[in-house]
């Protein structure tokens, strides 16, 4: 148990410092400071900062992953865009819950690196299967009309990305605050209305 509350101490510094800072202006010592524990025992637990860096991201999508499908089982949906739709609003509520870790992330997938390529492989590939399968199970049923489901899904996960990967513009250009609660409603809407456009089939 203590050490779990240690484990934890450990990467709250650390999602709080990498967003302030960057990872690479992060040291070691500065998350031992910031949570309060020996330096030692962030070796001891995750092998070091990349390791810290890798767990924060694991945790992330895992807990991602675990909420969409509790959310969208335990929900009575009739309809693949009802589906949709509380898939959206879960990704999106997710990110501002977690926005500190969203945004390093979208920093780190910005860059080619070893960890960037992993994180695709092993996470980025599965939220897009994930909106693909409902997508191509409307059209196929008739729900939906015949689109290119790459395009519409490199469309919808640019538009949920884009204010954690470029805040300060959404800020000081659209003049609207990235982290609102307002915001992540008004960011719903407007990805389900773009789903809507680009989905609507005429002959439903």
């Amino acid at each position: 148990m203590k050490n779990e509350q240690t484990k934890e101490r450990i990467l709250q510094a650390a999602s709080e410092l990498f967003h302030s800072q960057g990872y690479n202006g992060t040291s070691v010592r500065q998350i031992a400071e910031r949570a309060n524990v020996n330096v030692a025992l962030i070796s001891y637990h995750f092998q070091g900062k990349q390791g810290v860096l890798e767990k924060l991201i694991s945790s992330y999508y895992d807990q991602f992953f675990h909420s969409m499908h509790e959310r969208v089982s335990e929900e009575k949906l009739t309809s693949c865009l009802e589906e949709l739709e509380e898939m959206v609003s879960v990704y999106a509520h997710y990110q501002h819950e977690h926005a500190a870790v969203t945004r390093l992330i979208e920093r780190e997938l910005s860059v080619e690196t070893m960890l960037a390529r992993e994180v695709m492989t092993v996470y980025i590939h599965q939220v897009k299967h994930s909106f693909a399968s409902v997508i191509e199970k409307g059209i196929r049923n008739g729900e939906f009309r015949a689109v290119p489901v790459d395009a519409l899904l490199l469309n919808l996960t640019s538009l949920l990305a884009y204010p954690y990967l470029n805040p300060q513009v959404v800020r000081e250009v659209y003049y609207l605050e990235p982290g609102s609660a307002d915001f992540c409603e008004w960011l719903v809407t407007s990805a389900v209305q773009f789903l809507h456009s680009f989905l609507h089939n005429q002959n439903v």
